[in-house]
């Protein structure tokens, strides 16, 4: 993935947030990726395998030479994420390899304390305000969590979903709020330990809130 963070006009953290999200459910989603699409050998061998994400930035002319490789932009609020076809990391197009993936960092979205009511099936994520993460770390923890979940809905709740235009929400909530709600969260991510944090730290937990 890749979060366009341009010097000037930088995007809001939380938009990067939905966007990465919905970035990857749409990637998987797309018809491309059914069994007789282009992108159905590399998406099978990512999700079958030990599933990692990347999130690099761009910026200028890198983030428009980053158009030219397989995969699909998202736009929400401040923000655009390109979600790229999975691969090989060491075998990275030169587009993308070039990328940083540490950067300068971005403000972070305030804690919430409640968590709002919603008036359409959301898919709900949060992050664990235990851990520390650099945002790009986060935004994959998100889409991870995305995933997960929306790989685990029934049909019935992938087409409500789908009829309310898929709605986003990611918080970074309170200690209190985050142990009050994480029971009832129908899926959880515990990080595989490449990068930042060890391995099994629990990261996000996500759930389609009606």
């Amino acid at each position: 993935m890749a979060a366009r963070v341009e010097k000037a006009e930088p995007p809001l953290l939380e938009d990067i947030f939905v966007a990465a999200a919905l970035g990857v459910v749409t990637l998987l989603d797309d018809h491309r990726t059914l069994p007789d699409g282009e992108w159905h050998k590399p998406v099978t061998a990512w999700t079958d395998g030990r599933i990692r994400k990347i999130m690099r930035r761009a910026r200028a002319s890198a983030w428009q030479r980053a158009q030219d490789v397989p995969g699909l932009t998202i736009h929400h609020g401040t923000a655009q994420v390109r979600i790229f076809v999975p691969g090989v990391v060491d075998e990275a197009p030169r587009e993308l390899s070039k990328l940083q993936i540490q950067s300068s960092p971005l403000d972070s979205p305030g804690r919430i304390s409640t968590l709002p009511n919603v008036d359409n099936p959301t898919l709900t994520i949060l992050l664990n305000p235990g851990v520390e993460m650099s945002w790009g770390k986060q935004c994959a923890q998100v889409a991870h969590a995305a995933q997960r979940c929306w790989a685990q809905l029934d049909r019935a709740d992938r087409l409500d979903w789908n009829a309310a235009s898929r709605p986003v929400r990611v918080h970074m909530p309170t200690h209190d709020l985050w142990d009050r709600l994480l029971p009832d969260a129908s899926t959880v991510i515990r990080d595989g330990g490449f990068t930042e944090i060890a391995p099994g730290t629990l990261t996000a937990a996500a759930w389609l809130a009606r």
